[in-house]
């Protein structure tokens, strides 16, 4: 891969994977898109260590729990070759949540590291931080 082009290819399929996943509530799909290891900082700052199962089955509690019909969205901010088999890409979120406890939306920038794994692509960190609006 040479290309920004392809890159951000890269990007947009695995981040529209992820969005296809959370919005079937199908944590199995969404941990399926992270690498045999993973470092996963969530929204709220917590590092976790793993591979795309324990991300699945940490994904599927939230989505049968709090996150529960929850809609989430993805855009493509960058996306770069920095090694002949990684790239990093930076995207928005926009989570769209049912009336109750959480906002009716949230906005957060991802910064993502994507690993060729033989034929694949697969994340192998992912940093979640919210965006805050000013009040």
């Amino acid at each position: 891969m040479t290309t920004t082009h392809t890159a951000h290819d890269v990007a947009v399929r695995l981040f529209a994977q992820l969005a296809q996943a959370w919005n079937a509530s199908d944590g199995a799909a969404f941990g399926s898109a992270f690498a045999d290891e993973t470092d996963f900082v969530d929204v709220r700052g917590s590092h976790h260590c793993g591979d795309g199962v324990a991300v699945g089955v940490a994904h599927q509690a939230l989505f049968d729990t709090v996150y529960a019909g929850t809609a989430i969205t993805y855009r493509i901010e960058t996306a770069r070759v920095v090694a002949p088999d990684a790239i990093v890409a930076v995207a928005s979120g926009f989570l769209v949540a049912p009336p109750g406890p959480l906002p009716a939306t949230d906005h957060s920038h991802i910064t993502a590291v994507i690993a060729r794994d033989g034929e694949r692509w697969r994340i192998t960190a992912f940093q979640n931080t919210l965006v805050r609006t000013a009040p």
